[in-house]
């Protein structure tokens, strides 16, 4: 029991679609980018007192 391997379920193509605790549909999407960058982006979201999704869908819809 000890040596046996843990298989995980497919993921769901459903995944990261749900409510908010606002009822909002949210969806997951992912960016391809450089460790470095990652971490400069996550340290220019906090700058901006933002979570990183929310930096970065601001900065792609070009609002503050």
């Amino acid at each position: 029991m000890e040596n046996e391997t843990k298989v995980r379920a497919p993921r769901s193509r459903e995944r990261g679609k749900g409510k908010n605790n606002k009822g909002t549909t949210r969806v997951l999407f992912q960016v391809s980018c450089q460790p470095e960058e990652r971490e400069q982006i996550k340290e220019l979201a906090e700058k901006a007192g933002k979570t990183t999704s929310k930096f970065l869908v601001d900065l792609a819809l070009r609002r503050n």
